[in-house]
């Protein structure tokens, strides 16, 4: 029985023709089907056992009647029985509105029974054909043989590969059809449109995708008599998988169904009409795209009017929001912005004009504000209506200029309708004249931009392209200006592809064009290197290879060398000439370089890692720390597991002349979901910027008592150059996505226009004029959109998109009532943002949108209120006061939820739109973490979360897959790195159910007003004192004029006394706290002193008590208060004091290291000095602290015996009490050379091992002293045993030049035009002693002599140090009072003392110097490095040569001084 069942069915499968799918209808038959579509817009729970979100969905059913008409003919109808919601069950019947779909239509079939074509009638929407569509195509299959096979078919998504598998049930065949998407054409993955704006990263390939999409559908097939079989059923499924924004969260689902049921079969007795008013052009099976202003499809469409009726009524609502204070932190979802956003990108040009010809009608605050967000929305919306629409506004000036150019900037990056009538129609940007110069060049670059993303999207052609850069670029050489020339190269830039680095190349080989532009047209091709390898070779190799080229252009070089897919063997070549390198600039800019690459984790660098990997382990020597001026740094991270990241790179190219940075290039990226999230980039070039600040800061004329006669007379003896300074010169570019948005360029004479008027006087009267508030900022900073139609054809999308308002308001006001001033500061701050991954299908049976939306909500509000009483008649206390309105609630709230919506408008005479919304019942899990009063400021603090997911946020936290770039040492910026990746992720992760608050909140009006004092009573050379007084009041009343009694009042009296040759301060303070409320008030008092480490005589101490209790009187301290007294010292071991006392001379093999460095602060260093050999004697090694109480309250002795038990019980021997509640001892000690800390704690000893970590202070050269060295900002030029150190690390033996003692040999001075100071040395006259120099010293008018000493015995305390003053040679015992000019002031020119190490110190405040003299043969020159590359003398050498060094007494010659050109140009070769 079962052979003859299956020969049955091979008998019946052959007499088919199965390839001919339609022959299951017999010619001149009818067949009629019940079909059943549903749609399910849902999601699953984030975790197991949890119910999901409420789920919205629709089904609607009718009838399918199909004739076979004639043999290539099927004439098809349909019917609508009903249309039923999924939540209420709520069933609606035909109305007139589904009409559309009973309009038949035709099915053409091929001669092999495929679908040709289908036809319908005149006027029938789109949302009724593709519902048409999507009902052929199911009825499309193919039978070419059993079992499974592949083919190319036609469907909804176009023509995809398809497979196959037939199977028979006895007489009943089972096919199933499954296309694969991926496959489809135009379609692919079955998204018909994706819109984003932000680029994809296609340097990354392994993110998730955001979507997924799977079609499938079942027939079966029953036996017939006449044509073997025919369709008894047919189920067509379509499966829409969305993930949030990350891998974890909430995933939701578009699920969709048609299933068609056989009922009868009977012949044609009423023929269908498919001859009458049918569409002239008929259409394939490929869904119709929807107009992006009508989504409905022709179901509903939207009125313009009604549109901007819409828009406008949101607009006001969000500036009205922004006028309320009553905020509702308990739900912070705003969707209006994106409600907005949506509206207008559904309008017209002449809606959208129309809509702002109304928004900018006004002047009102609220008027004001809708403008500021329609201005911000516009250029972001990205459609073919906004731009023409900026493009209106811009060229007839219906705008202010900085409003075009917030039109301008942001709009070619959002632009999604591109085509080339958008960049004939914006090529009218290119002739907006020089009189609105800030529009012309935002309309310039923005242009350029344009027409790269239209050639990118093949809107225009390559020819069209063409015509285009070569514009830019004849531009770019007909114009001279540099400004200009700069503008046209970053168009340039914008543009990027086709010619455009063929036409920059001979700019940067041209030798007679400008430097600055050379680098810029190289810097711009750095996006095109690695596709043009060779000529990249012939081009920068030769300006690489060269000493000659400027170091900005040699950095450019390599660069592009490094970056331009180079092969193993030029690695090498570049690995070679960097090994020959002598400019330290050049060689830490390749080892950054390769440091960085090789470590990274940005995507689009990996296979430049792979690349430079190789040369990591063969890296030159380090240069001096200093040197970091010139590198290549990346900081990046990379979370692989939620797909996010960031890199932050810098490009810095420095001064090779002064070491100061010139060129800055700053990139920062950050990538989510496969997408660039955020590219910008910022470069900065800035030569002569300091020398020009100084000027214009330290401009003096003829009558100031300071002149240069006296040294400019002494370098033109030794025929000194003068160093000029540097002319400005100052570009600014700011790019975005790659491309530049801003170009600016400032010189020396545009510098001198700017700063013609007191520029800080200006400043202070743009401040003190009164002024509104009134900025609205609105970001779209991610926005990705998938249309993803059902199998019914229906539309359906999944929005992933984050929308951010933020505002600031308020007003600045001065009022002068003599002599009182009142200054008041009204400032209002919020921000709401809003993210949204939401997953929608439209059902245009009853016109309703059905959606499911996690939504999350981020909202800060912050008020802020005072006012500044200042008192011109020389009083020195001011008074203020900040007050907040009763019942303001103010803070942050951050929370997330799902919601299911069903809206919509089913008929157009409705009375009133549908509406279903379900949010789920929240969780018993959000708590209050704390509550706080402050009754002293009239607030309430409290924060509230959901404990629940704070525990999942913290586990996803610490699970993250952080990869850190191992280049990065800086502590600092790898602890932001990792502050901004966390603040990311959590913006971007839409938590399930996050619920944090963090509020203020005050019943009744408070106010918080007092004083603020502060008088010098004490001002000498050596010692400043200052008297400090704060009052703090807090009432409940506004009116300043009502005298109301304080609630709470503070009172806060400092007294400081500090030197002001050291860090040494005294310290005495009270503190009262008065209250209305309270019976009693309290007061405490302090006394603190502090005095700082003398190098083996004194560590670091700091000695003080404090005393607090109840107060008794208003001046007295409290009588029988607690006291706590304390000692603290730090400072280092015993073992330098016992090495200075030793026999020992040097630190090292050496002379030129002696032990008498040591009394240096801080030390000087050379080649055979370094700081290594000298750390383990000054390093701070040794803490201690003794605390003694008295008279403690209860709560400290509750403590301090927990304490007292916890440290006993650490304790290896047994103690029955350590008497903490009395005193408590503490030392520590680390020994210099090992990683290891030793405690004891009121005799309690631990030793903890290995703590790499542990950073040690140094008693000599401190953190500022580290920070201005190795950064550079502080340079410095050391004599040790007559060798020289020069500010470059140059050693020259001073002996060999200064030979004669009554020779002044010229050790540095100032060689700029106004020459400040000027050190010469002069070798000891004694026989043997050579290495001993006096000192001659020039500052200004004034100088002194320091004569050599005869002896090296040890200077007794006691004997007198002399200086001789100027030409009469007046001694001076500075062992006795130190010696300054002018005398008897604070404010000096020079400064000459003794200190406890009998080092002679010299300060010039003019040139901001400092000379430290052992009065021996230890001398250190220290001076900003601002001031380095206008040095010369022997410190300065290489930089700035000399003929001669040396003037002798008897020389009378006096030569005229030889003048430089410039400084960074020329040098005096010796």
């Amino acid at each position: 029985m079962r052979l003859l069942k299956c020969s049955v069915f091979v008998y019946l499968f052959l007499i088919f023709d199965a390839g001919h799918a339609f022959s299951i209808i017999g010619l001149n038959k009818q067949m009629l089907y019940e079909y059943e579509g549903n749609v399910l817009v849902g999601a699953k729970p984030q975790d197991e056992g949890h119910q999901s979100p409420p789920t919205t969905g629709w089904i609607v059913r009718g009838k399918l009647t199909l004739q076979r008409q004639s043999e290539l003919v099927l004439a098809a109808a349909l019917v609508i029985d009903d249309v039923t919601l999924n939540n209420s069950g709520e069933k609606f019947l035909q109305n007139k509105e589904m009409y559309p779909p009973y309009k038949p239509f035709k099915i053409a079939l091929t001669e092999d029974g495929a679908i040709s074509h289908v036809v319908f009638k005149e006027g029938d929407p789109i949302w009724s054909m593709n519902f048409k569509r999507a009902i052929a195509s199911v009825l499309q299959f193919q039978m070419k043989s059993s079992g499974a096979f592949v083919v190319d078919e036609l469907g909804i998504h176009g023509t995809c590969r398809t497979e196959y598998f037939v199977s028979n049930r006895t007489n009943y065949i089972s096919i199933r059809k499954t296309p694969e998407v991926k496959t489809c054409k135009p379609y692919s993955e079955a998204v018909h449109t994706t819109r984003s704006n932000v680029p994809p990263n296609t340097c990354e390939f392994d993110h998730q995708k955001s979507v997924i999409i799977g079609n499938e559908a079942i027939y079966g097939m029953s036996p017939h008599n006449e044509t073997g079989y025919y369709l008894s059923m047919a189920h067509a499924k379509g499966t829409t998988l969305i993930h949030t924004f990350e891998s974890t969260g909430e995933a939701q689902f578009i699920n969709s169904e048609l299933l068609l049921n056989f009922l009868n079969e009977t012949p044609i007795d009423n023929a269908i009409d498919i001859e009458t008013s049918m569409a002239a052009e008929p259409s394939n099976l490929e869904l119709q795209r929807l107009d992006p202003n009508d989504p409905t499809g022709g179901r509903s469409p939207q009125q313009q009017e009604t549109l901007i009726a819409q828009a406008g009524t949101l607009l006001d609502s969000l500036a009205e929001a922004l006028e309320t204070t009553e905020f509702k932190f308990s739900e912070p979802y705003d969707s209006t912005l994106s409600d907005v956003i949506k509206l207008l990108s559904e309008m017209d040009f002449d809606s959208l004009t129309k809509l702002y010809r109304e928004v900018d009608i006004g002047t009102s605050y609220r008027q004001e504000t809708i403008r500021n967000i329609f201005h911000e929305i516009i250029p972001r919306i990205g459609t073919k209506a906004s731009v023409f629409l900026t493009h209106h506004l811009v060229l007839n000036k219906l705008t202010k200029p900085q409003i075009a150019v917030q039109l301008l900037i942001p709009m070619p990056f959002h632009i999604f309708e591109l085509s080339a009538e958008l960049v004939q129609k914006c090529e009218d940007f290119l002739n907006i004249g020089p009189d609105r110069p800030d529009v012309r060049q935002a309309a310039i670059l923005s242009f350029a931009t344009l027409i790269h993303n239209v050639y990118v999207a093949k809107g225009i052609d390559k020819d069209k392209f063409e015509e285009y850069v070569q514009k830019y670029f004849n531009a770019y050489l007909s114009d001279r200006d540099f400004d200009q020339k700069m503008l046209y190269l970053q168009g340039l830039n914008n543009l990027q592809l086709g010619n455009v680095a063929n036409y920059l190349e001979p700019i940067v080989q041209d030798p007679n064009e400008n430097e600055d532009l050379k680098f810029q047209a190289a810097w711009t091709t750095l996006a095109l290197a690695d596709r043009r390898a060779e000529r990249i070779y012939e081009v920068y190799w030769p300006i690489f290879e060269s000493r000659n080229a400027s170091l900005e252009l040699r950095v450019a070089a390599v660069t592009l060398l490094l970056i331009s897919n180079p092969t193993a063997a030029r690695l090498i070549s570049i690995h070679r000439i960097i090994q020959s390198e002598t400019n330290p600039h050049m060689i830490n800019y390749y080892r950054t370089t390769v440091t960085s690459i090789s470590e990274t984790t940005y995507p689009c660098y990996q296979h430049l890692r792979r690349l430079l990997s190789y040369m990591h382990r063969h890296l030159p020597q380090k240069p001096e720390s200093r040197y970091w001026v010139t590198g290549n740094y990346i900081f990046d991270y990379r979370d692989s597991k939620f797909g996010i990241g960031a890199m932050l790179q810098a490009f810095l190219v420095g001064d090779p002349k002064s070491d100061m940075p010139v060129v800055a290039f700053f990139k920062f990226d950050t990538e989510a979901l496969g997408k660039f999230t955020g590219q910008l980039a910022l470069y900065i070039k800035a030569r002569g910027l300091p020398d020009t600040i100084l000027n214009k800061m330290q401009s003096r004329n003829g009558s100031d008592p300071f002149t240069f006669k006296s040294i400019k007379a002494l370098l033109a003896m030794l025929q000194a150059p003068i160093i000029n300074s540097k002319d400005l010169h100052l570009e600014f570019i700011m790019q975005m996505e790659g491309k530049t948005v801003l170009s600016y360029y400032l010189n020396q004479r545009m510098f001198r226009q700017l700063t013609y008027d007191n520029i800080l006087e200006r400043m202070q009267q743009i401040i003190r004029t009164d002024s509104h508030i009134n900025m609205q900022t609105v970001r779209w900073p991610f926005m990705n959109r998938y249309t993803v139609p059902t199998v019914l054809g229906t539309s359906s999308d999944v929005l992933l998109q984050t929308t951010v308002l933020t505002s600031l308001r308020g007003n600045i006001t001065e009022q002068r009532n003599s002599p009182i001033t009142k200054h008041t500061l009204e400032i209002d701050a919020r921000y709401s943002s809003y993210a949204s991954v939401r997953s929608r299908s439209y059902n245009p049976f009853l016109n309703l949108d059905h959606e499911i939306n996690r939504e999350q909500g981020f909202l800060i509000y912050i008020p802020f209120s005072s006012e500044l009483h200042l008192n011109e008649s020389g009083s020195k206390c001011r008074r203020y006061s900040f007050s907040r309105p009763q019942n303001l609630t103010s803070g942050l709230s951050f929370k997330s939820r799902a919601v299911t919506k069903t809206r919509g408008l089913i008929t157009k005479t409705a009375a009133a739109p549908f509406e279903e919304i379900m949010i789920p019942e929240g969780r018993n899990d959000v708590v209050q973490l704390f509550s706080y009063p402050m009754p002293d400021l009239g607030v309430r603090l409290s924060m509230t979360t959901n404990l629940n997911e704070l525990i999942k946020y913290r586990g996803m936290l610490l699970k993250s897959e952080f990869t850190e770039n191992g280049f990065s040492g800086n502590m600092v910026v790898t602890a932001l790195m990792y502050i901004f990746g966390f603040t990311q992720l959590s913006s971007i992760h839409l938590g399930h159910d996050r619920n944090f608050t963090m509020l203020m909140y005050n019943e009744k009006t408070t106010r918080i007003e007092g004083n603020f004092c502060a008088e010098d009573v004490l001002k000498t050379s050596d010692l400043k004192g200052k008297q400090i007084g704060l009052t703090l009041e807090h009432t409940d009343h506004m009116d300043e004029n009502h005298a109301a009694d304080a609630l709470h009042r503070w009172n806060i009296s400092l007294d400081v006394q500090a030197s002001t040759k050291s860090n040494w301060f005294k310290l005495t303070g009270q503190v009262q706290r008065n209250s209305k409320d309270d019976e009693d008030d309290w007061k405490a008092c302090t006394k603190l002193t502090y005095e700082p480490l003398v190098f083996t005589k004194r560590p670091h101490t700091l000695n003080g008590d404090v005393v607090f209790g109840l107060a008794t009187e208003e001046s007295e301290c409290p009588e029988k208060g607690s006291t706590v007294q304390f000692a603290a010292t730090a400072g280092p071991s015993e073992h330098a004091r016992a090495f200075l006392r030793s026999d020992k001379i040097s630190l090292t093999d050496t002379d030129f290291c002696p032990k008498e460095v040591l009394k240096f602060s801080p030390i000087p260093t050379s080649k055979y000095c370094k700081r290594s050999n000298f750390e383990n004697f000054t390093s701070i090694t040794q803490y201690d602290m003794d605390l003694k109480f008295n008279n403690m309250p209860a709560w400290f002795e509750l403590w301090s015996n927990r304490l007292d038990h916890l440290v006993s019980a650490l304790s290896a021997d047994k103690v029955d009490s350590l008497h903490m509640t009395q005193e408590i001892n503490i030392s520590m000690q680390a020994p210099q050379d090992q990683f290891r800390l030793a405690v004891e704690v009121n005799g309690v000893k631990w030793r903890f091992h290995q703590i790499p970590f542990f950073y040690k202070l140094d008693s000599k050269f401190d953190a500022s002293h580290e920070l201005t060295f190795d950064s550079g900002l502080k340079r410095s030029c050391s004599v040790i045993n007559g060798m020289v150190n020069t500010f470059d690390d140059y050693l020259i033996n001073l002996r060999e030049i200064a030979v004669r003692p009554d020779c002044l040999t010229l050790l540095v001075a100032d060689c700029s035009p106004l020459p400040q100071i000027a050190v010469f040395v002069t070798p000891s006259p004694a026989q043997g002693l050579a290495n001993n120099y006096g000192l001659r010293i020039h500052i200004g008018q004034n100088y002194f002599d320091f004569r050599a000493r005869t002896d090296n015995t040890s200077l007794p305390s006691d004997e007198p140090v002399l200086i001789y003053l100027n030409q009469d040679q007046t001694p001076h015992n500075v062992r006795k009072k130190p010696y300054q000019w002018p005398m008897e002031t604070s404010d000096y020119d020079f400064r000459v003392e003794l200190n406890e190490q009998n080092i002679l110190i010299v300060e010039c405040t003019q040139l901001s110097s400092t000379i430290q003299f052992d009065l021996y043969n230890i001398l250190n020159f220290e001076i900003y490095g601002v001031y380095k590359h206008q040095m010369c003398g022997l410190c300065s050498k290489p930089l700035n040569r000399m003929q001669n060094y040396t003037i002798c007494e008897l020389e009378a010659s006096t030569p005229t001084p030889v003048p430089l050109q410039n400084s960074s140009d020329v040098v005096v070769v010796a």
